[in-house]
Protein backbone atom coordinates (compact mmCIF):
# COMPACT_ATOMS: atom_id res chain seq x y z
CA UNK A 1 0.00 0.00 0.00
CA UNK A 2 1.14 3.66 -0.68
CA UNK A 3 0.38 6.74 1.72
CA UNK A 4 -0.18 9.78 1.05
CA UNK A 5 -1.78 12.96 3.60
CA UNK A 6 -4.35 15.08 2.14
CA UNK A 7 -4.50 18.62 3.63
CA UNK A 8 -7.80 20.84 3.44
CA UNK A 9 -9.70 23.27 4.59
CA UNK A 10 -11.01 21.68 8.00
CA UNK A 11 -14.88 22.59 7.08
CA UNK A 12 -14.27 20.53 3.88
CA UNK A 13 -13.00 17.16 5.61
CA UNK A 14 -16.11 15.28 5.03
CA UNK A 15 -16.55 16.10 1.13
CA UNK A 16 -12.83 15.22 0.73
CA UNK A 17 -13.39 12.14 2.62
CA UNK A 18 -16.44 11.17 0.28
CA UNK A 19 -14.67 12.52 -2.44
CA UNK A 20 -11.70 10.47 -1.77
CA UNK A 21 -13.69 6.99 -0.98
CA UNK A 22 -15.36 7.77 -3.92
CA UNK A 23 -11.72 8.52 -6.26
CA UNK A 24 -10.02 4.90 -4.46
CA UNK A 25 -12.74 2.53 -3.27
CA UNK A 26 -11.64 -0.03 -1.10
CA UNK A 27 -8.89 -2.13 -0.70
CA UNK A 28 -7.99 1.87 -0.98
CA UNK A 29 -8.87 3.17 2.82
CA UNK A 30 -9.25 6.93 4.20
CA UNK A 31 -9.02 8.37 7.07
CA UNK A 32 -9.27 11.46 9.22
CA UNK A 33 -6.19 12.11 10.78
CA UNK A 34 -6.82 15.18 12.35
CA UNK A 35 -8.98 18.36 11.05
CA UNK A 36 -7.69 19.56 7.78
CA UNK A 37 -5.56 16.32 7.49
CA UNK A 38 -6.95 13.44 6.00
CA UNK A 39 -4.55 10.14 4.92
CA UNK A 40 -5.03 7.82 2.72
CA UNK A 41 -3.26 4.48 2.10
CA UNK A 42 -3.89 3.29 -1.52
CA UNK A 43 -3.75 0.32 -3.54
CA UNK A 44 -1.02 -0.66 -5.76
CA UNK A 45 -3.31 0.27 -9.01
CA UNK A 46 -4.85 3.37 -7.05
CA UNK A 47 -1.31 4.61 -6.67
CA UNK A 48 -0.17 4.69 -10.34
CA UNK A 49 -3.55 6.65 -11.41
CA UNK A 50 -3.48 10.39 -11.89
CA UNK A 51 -6.67 11.60 -9.33
CA UNK A 52 -8.54 15.05 -10.05
CA UNK A 53 -9.67 15.88 -6.43
CA UNK A 54 -11.63 19.14 -6.13
CA UNK A 55 -11.75 19.67 -2.18
CA UNK A 56 -7.96 18.92 -1.44
CA UNK A 57 -5.54 22.22 -0.68
CA UNK A 58 -2.33 20.20 -0.95
CA UNK A 59 -1.04 16.66 -1.19
CA UNK A 60 2.32 15.29 0.40
CA UNK A 61 3.04 11.58 -1.26
CA UNK A 62 4.47 8.73 0.97
CA UNK A 63 4.92 10.82 4.19
CA UNK A 64 6.89 10.00 6.71
CA UNK A 65 6.79 10.84 10.69
CA UNK A 66 9.48 13.25 11.70
CA UNK A 67 9.89 14.98 15.06
CA UNK A 68 12.49 18.03 16.88
CA UNK A 69 12.23 20.06 19.63
CA UNK A 70 13.24 23.41 18.35
CA UNK A 71 13.26 25.49 14.87
CA UNK A 72 17.27 24.82 14.67
CA UNK A 73 16.52 20.57 15.25
CA UNK A 74 13.77 20.78 12.74
CA UNK A 75 16.09 22.92 10.73
CA UNK A 76 19.01 20.39 10.32
CA UNK A 77 16.60 17.88 9.90
CA UNK A 78 15.47 19.09 7.03
CA UNK A 79 18.53 20.18 5.53
CA UNK A 80 19.89 16.69 6.48
CA UNK A 81 17.05 14.82 4.62
CA UNK A 82 16.84 17.33 1.35
CA UNK A 83 21.07 16.37 1.50
CA UNK A 84 20.13 12.90 1.55
CA UNK A 85 17.43 12.32 -0.48
CA UNK A 86 18.13 14.70 -3.23
CA UNK A 87 21.53 13.45 -3.41
CA UNK A 88 21.03 11.92 -6.78
CA UNK A 89 18.46 14.50 -8.28
CA UNK A 90 20.12 16.63 -10.98
CA UNK A 91 17.25 18.49 -11.68
CA UNK A 92 15.34 21.67 -10.05
CA UNK A 93 13.69 21.27 -6.79
CA UNK A 94 11.46 23.51 -4.51
CA UNK A 95 10.92 23.46 -0.64
CA UNK A 96 7.86 23.70 0.88
CA UNK A 97 7.92 24.06 5.00
CA UNK A 98 4.05 24.68 6.06
CA UNK A 99 1.71 24.85 9.63
CA UNK A 100 -1.45 22.71 9.72
CA UNK A 101 -3.72 24.72 11.20
CA UNK A 102 -2.87 25.16 14.39
CA UNK A 103 -4.87 23.17 17.62
CA UNK A 104 -6.20 25.73 20.61
CA UNK A 105 -3.26 26.52 22.97
CA UNK A 106 -0.61 25.74 20.66
CA UNK A 107 2.30 28.39 19.03
CA UNK A 108 2.17 26.92 16.14
CA UNK A 109 2.22 29.09 12.98
CA UNK A 110 3.09 30.03 9.72
CA UNK A 111 6.19 32.45 11.65
CA UNK A 112 7.77 29.15 12.88
CA UNK A 113 7.82 27.71 9.55
CA UNK A 114 9.35 30.41 7.67
CA UNK A 115 12.06 30.40 10.31
CA UNK A 116 12.72 26.56 9.92
CA UNK A 117 12.82 27.19 5.97
CA UNK A 118 15.17 29.85 6.31
CA UNK A 119 17.52 28.08 8.37
CA UNK A 120 17.51 24.58 6.40
CA UNK A 121 18.64 26.59 3.04
CA UNK A 122 21.44 28.49 5.03
CA UNK A 123 22.70 24.76 5.75
CA UNK A 124 22.34 23.14 2.46
CA UNK A 125 23.64 26.15 0.79
CA UNK A 126 26.58 26.04 2.96
CA UNK A 127 27.10 22.18 1.94
CA UNK A 128 25.66 21.75 -1.20
CA UNK A 129 26.43 24.35 -3.70
CA UNK A 130 24.58 22.06 -6.72
CA UNK A 131 21.59 22.50 -5.01
CA UNK A 132 21.41 26.07 -4.44
CA UNK A 133 21.84 26.35 -7.77
CA UNK A 134 18.71 24.35 -8.91
CA UNK A 135 16.32 25.74 -6.19
CA UNK A 136 13.41 27.15 -7.55
CA UNK A 137 11.97 30.01 -5.44
CA UNK A 138 9.02 31.34 -6.90
CA UNK A 139 5.45 29.90 -7.91
CA UNK A 140 6.63 29.63 -11.29
CA UNK A 141 4.62 26.00 -12.98
CA UNK A 142 6.50 23.08 -12.43
CA UNK A 143 9.40 21.95 -14.43
CA UNK A 144 9.09 18.61 -16.13
CA UNK A 145 12.35 17.27 -13.89
CA UNK A 146 11.40 19.16 -10.58
CA UNK A 147 10.99 17.72 -7.58
CA UNK A 148 9.39 19.27 -4.66
CA UNK A 149 10.11 18.97 -1.03
CA UNK A 150 7.41 19.56 2.00
CA UNK A 151 7.49 19.19 5.77
CA UNK A 152 3.78 20.19 7.33
CA UNK A 153 4.58 20.94 11.11
CA UNK A 154 1.35 19.42 12.80
CA UNK A 155 3.14 20.58 16.52
CA UNK A 156 5.12 22.31 17.66
CA UNK A 157 7.41 19.07 17.49
CA UNK A 158 6.20 16.57 15.15
CA UNK A 159 5.25 17.21 11.48
CA UNK A 160 5.36 14.88 8.17
CA UNK A 161 7.72 14.77 5.43
CA UNK A 162 7.41 14.06 2.36
CA UNK A 163 9.45 14.10 -1.03
CA UNK A 164 7.53 13.96 -4.49
CA UNK A 165 10.23 13.01 -7.04
CA UNK A 166 9.26 14.30 -10.88
CA UNK A 167 7.19 10.97 -12.24
CA UNK A 168 5.17 10.95 -8.87
CA UNK A 169 5.08 14.69 -8.69
CA UNK A 170 4.02 14.98 -12.31
CA UNK A 171 1.37 11.52 -11.64
CA UNK A 172 -0.36 14.17 -9.09
CA UNK A 173 -0.71 17.51 -11.04
CA UNK A 174 -4.11 17.65 -10.71
CA UNK A 175 -3.89 17.61 -6.78
CA UNK A 176 -0.41 18.74 -5.91
CA UNK A 177 -0.12 22.41 -5.89
CA UNK A 178 3.13 24.84 -6.57
CA UNK A 179 1.94 26.91 -3.95
CA UNK A 180 2.79 26.11 0.04
CA UNK A 181 0.04 24.30 1.07
CA UNK A 182 -1.90 24.94 -1.96
CA UNK A 183 -2.78 28.37 -0.71
CA UNK A 184 -3.34 31.04 -3.24
CA UNK A 185 -2.64 34.97 -3.08
CA UNK A 186 -5.30 36.94 -4.74
CA UNK A 187 -4.60 40.76 -4.47
CA UNK A 188 -7.51 43.01 -3.72
CA UNK A 189 -9.01 44.73 -6.40
CA UNK A 190 -11.91 47.21 -6.60
CA UNK A 191 -11.96 47.97 -10.13
CA UNK A 192 -14.30 44.99 -11.26
CA UNK A 193 -17.87 45.53 -10.15
CA UNK A 194 -17.97 41.43 -8.45
CA UNK A 195 -15.55 39.45 -6.09
CA UNK A 196 -16.49 36.99 -8.58
CA UNK A 197 -13.15 38.44 -10.28
CA UNK A 198 -11.57 36.60 -7.43
CA UNK A 199 -12.60 32.86 -8.41
CA UNK A 200 -11.03 33.76 -12.27
CA UNK A 201 -7.44 35.02 -10.66
CA UNK A 202 -7.28 32.01 -8.17
CA UNK A 203 -8.06 29.67 -10.99
CA UNK A 204 -5.43 31.15 -13.52
CA UNK A 205 -2.73 31.35 -10.97
CA UNK A 206 -3.41 26.85 -10.38
CA UNK A 207 -3.58 26.50 -13.86
CA UNK A 208 -0.15 28.48 -14.70
CA UNK A 209 -1.93 30.15 -17.23
CA UNK A 210 -3.30 34.14 -17.56
CA UNK A 211 -5.52 36.00 -20.12
CA UNK A 212 -3.07 37.75 -21.93
CA UNK A 213 -2.99 40.59 -24.58
CA UNK A 214 -4.45 40.39 -27.38
CA UNK A 215 -6.28 37.44 -26.61
CA UNK A 216 -10.00 36.29 -27.51
CA UNK A 217 -12.14 35.77 -24.75
CA UNK A 218 -15.58 34.43 -24.82
CA UNK A 219 -17.76 35.29 -20.84
CA UNK A 220 -20.94 33.37 -20.86
CA UNK A 221 -23.37 34.47 -18.26
CA UNK A 222 -21.08 37.73 -17.50
CA UNK A 223 -23.08 39.90 -16.05
CA UNK A 224 -22.01 42.24 -14.10
CA UNK A 225 -18.72 41.89 -16.02
CA UNK A 226 -16.36 40.40 -13.14
CA UNK A 227 -14.47 38.28 -14.98
CA UNK A 228 -14.71 40.28 -18.49
CA UNK A 229 -13.02 43.52 -16.71
CA UNK A 230 -10.07 41.52 -15.99
CA UNK A 231 -10.08 39.90 -19.29
CA UNK A 232 -10.30 43.65 -20.66
CA UNK A 233 -7.54 45.02 -17.97
CA UNK A 234 -5.26 42.15 -19.89
CA UNK A 235 -5.77 43.66 -22.94
CA UNK A 236 -7.59 40.98 -24.25
CA UNK A 237 -10.83 41.80 -26.48
CA UNK A 238 -14.23 40.07 -25.29
CA UNK A 239 -17.56 38.76 -26.07
CA UNK A 240 -20.09 38.98 -23.11
CA UNK A 241 -23.36 37.13 -23.78
CA UNK A 242 -26.17 37.80 -20.76
CA UNK A 243 -29.98 38.21 -20.51
CA UNK A 244 -28.60 41.46 -18.42
CA UNK A 245 -25.88 43.92 -19.35
CA UNK A 246 -22.27 44.71 -17.69
CA UNK A 247 -21.54 47.49 -15.81
CA UNK A 248 -22.04 51.01 -17.90
CA UNK A 249 -18.24 51.31 -18.52
CA UNK A 250 -17.65 48.06 -19.34
CA UNK A 251 -20.32 48.16 -22.07
CA UNK A 252 -18.25 51.20 -23.15
CA UNK A 253 -15.06 49.60 -23.81
CA UNK A 254 -13.65 49.94 -26.92
CA UNK A 255 -12.37 45.98 -26.86
CA UNK A 256 -16.12 44.59 -25.58
CA UNK A 257 -18.87 43.26 -27.56
CA UNK A 258 -21.64 42.34 -26.16
CA UNK A 259 -24.89 40.08 -27.45
CA UNK A 260 -27.92 40.16 -25.09
CA UNK A 261 -29.57 36.61 -24.73
CA UNK A 262 -28.93 33.17 -23.11
CA UNK A 263 -25.66 31.92 -22.73
CA UNK A 264 -26.20 28.22 -23.23
CA UNK A 265 -27.79 29.02 -26.55
CA UNK A 266 -24.85 31.28 -27.79
CA UNK A 267 -22.75 29.80 -30.35
CA UNK A 268 -18.98 31.18 -31.49
CA UNK A 269 -19.51 30.20 -35.23
CA UNK A 270 -22.37 31.56 -36.35
CA UNK A 271 -24.86 34.23 -35.43
CA UNK A 272 -29.02 33.19 -34.99
CA UNK A 273 -30.73 34.14 -38.11
CA UNK A 274 -31.69 38.02 -37.65
CA UNK A 275 -28.94 38.64 -35.16
CA UNK A 276 -26.34 41.21 -35.06
CA UNK A 277 -23.35 39.54 -37.26
CA UNK A 278 -20.58 38.28 -34.92
CA UNK A 279 -17.40 40.50 -34.62
CA UNK A 280 -14.84 39.23 -37.50
CA UNK A 281 -11.88 38.87 -34.43
CA UNK A 282 -14.33 35.94 -33.28
CA UNK A 283 -13.11 32.90 -34.70
CA UNK A 284 -13.58 29.71 -32.89
CA UNK A 285 -10.94 28.10 -31.52
CA UNK A 286 -10.99 31.75 -29.05
CA UNK A 287 -8.32 31.81 -26.68
CA UNK A 288 -10.31 31.51 -23.59
CA UNK A 289 -14.26 30.27 -22.71
CA UNK A 290 -15.35 32.04 -19.31
CA UNK A 291 -18.56 30.84 -17.77
CA UNK A 292 -19.71 31.94 -14.10
CA UNK A 293 -23.74 31.44 -14.41
CA UNK A 294 -25.91 30.44 -12.27
CA UNK A 295 -27.43 27.32 -13.58
CA UNK A 296 -28.72 24.29 -12.77
CA UNK A 297 -25.11 21.78 -13.13
CA UNK A 298 -26.57 19.65 -15.33
CA UNK A 299 -26.91 23.16 -17.90
CA UNK A 300 -23.25 23.60 -17.49
CA UNK A 301 -22.13 20.34 -17.69
CA UNK A 302 -23.59 20.40 -21.38
CA UNK A 303 -22.70 23.47 -21.98
CA UNK A 304 -18.80 22.62 -21.44
CA UNK A 305 -19.60 19.57 -22.94
CA UNK A 306 -20.64 21.24 -26.09
CA UNK A 307 -17.98 23.73 -25.94
CA UNK A 308 -15.22 21.06 -25.62
CA UNK A 309 -16.13 18.34 -27.81
CA UNK A 310 -16.44 21.53 -30.89
CA UNK A 311 -13.14 22.27 -29.95
CA UNK A 312 -14.45 25.93 -29.73
CA UNK A 313 -12.01 27.27 -27.05
CA UNK A 314 -8.20 26.88 -26.54
CA UNK A 315 -8.52 27.18 -22.56
CA UNK A 316 -11.34 27.49 -19.93
CA UNK A 317 -12.57 28.63 -16.88
CA UNK A 318 -15.90 27.60 -15.56
CA UNK A 319 -17.69 27.23 -12.31
CA UNK A 320 -20.16 24.40 -11.49
CA UNK A 321 -22.99 25.25 -8.79
CA UNK A 322 -24.53 23.28 -6.57
CA UNK A 323 -27.80 23.40 -4.73
CA UNK A 324 -27.32 21.14 -1.98
CA UNK A 325 -25.13 18.20 -0.98
CA UNK A 326 -26.97 15.70 -3.71
CA UNK A 327 -25.32 17.82 -6.59
CA UNK A 328 -21.92 17.18 -5.58
CA UNK A 329 -22.65 13.28 -7.25
CA UNK A 330 -21.85 15.94 -10.58
CA UNK A 331 -18.43 16.04 -9.59
CA UNK A 332 -18.15 12.70 -10.85
CA UNK A 333 -19.56 13.02 -14.25
CA UNK A 334 -17.45 16.89 -14.32
CA UNK A 335 -13.96 14.28 -14.20
CA UNK A 336 -15.33 12.11 -16.69
CA UNK A 337 -15.97 14.77 -19.11
CA UNK A 338 -12.68 16.67 -18.72
CA UNK A 339 -11.19 13.22 -18.78
CA UNK A 340 -12.88 12.71 -22.51
CA UNK A 341 -11.33 16.02 -23.86
CA UNK A 342 -7.89 15.24 -23.58
CA UNK A 343 -7.24 18.32 -21.82
CA UNK A 344 -4.86 19.22 -19.53
CA UNK A 345 -6.99 20.70 -16.43
CA UNK A 346 -7.89 20.94 -12.86
CA UNK A 347 -11.18 20.84 -10.55
CA UNK A 348 -10.87 22.70 -7.69
CA UNK A 349 -12.88 24.21 -5.10
CA UNK A 350 -11.15 28.11 -4.72
CA UNK A 351 -11.00 29.57 -1.68
CA UNK A 352 -13.58 31.92 -3.76
CA UNK A 353 -15.75 29.46 -4.36
CA UNK A 354 -18.83 29.29 -2.64
CA UNK A 355 -21.27 26.34 -3.40
CA UNK A 356 -19.82 25.68 -6.17
CA UNK A 357 -16.65 24.13 -8.11
CA UNK A 358 -14.27 25.53 -10.73
CA UNK A 359 -13.03 23.34 -13.64
CA UNK A 360 -9.82 24.85 -15.70
CA UNK A 361 -7.71 23.55 -18.14
CA UNK A 362 -6.25 24.13 -21.74
CA UNK A 363 -6.42 21.78 -24.69
CA UNK A 364 -3.49 20.46 -26.47
CA UNK A 365 -3.17 22.63 -30.07
CA UNK A 366 -3.39 19.66 -31.94
CA UNK A 367 -7.33 18.65 -30.38
CA UNK A 368 -8.33 22.32 -30.28
CA UNK A 369 -7.08 23.92 -33.45
CA UNK A 370 -9.36 23.01 -36.40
Amino acid sequence: MTSRLHLCRPERDPPLLAELAATFPAPSTHALAASGLLWSELSPADAARTPTLAFVEQVLPAPRAVAARSVTQWAQLLADAVLDELGQHHGPWRLHVISATPAAGNRLGPGRARLVREQALGTIKQRRRALRRVLVEDDRPFAADEALVQLLLVSLESGWLSLGLPNERHRLRRCLSRFPGGLVAVPEDRAPPSRAYAKLLEAERHLGLAIARGETVVDLGGAPGGWSAVALARGARVLAVDRAPLRDDLMRHARLVFRRGDAFKFRPDAAPRGAEPLPEWLVPPVDWLLCDVVAFPERTLALLQQWLTARWCRRFVVTLKFRGPADLGRLAELKALLEASGAEFLVRRLRANKNEVTAAGALSESSSDR
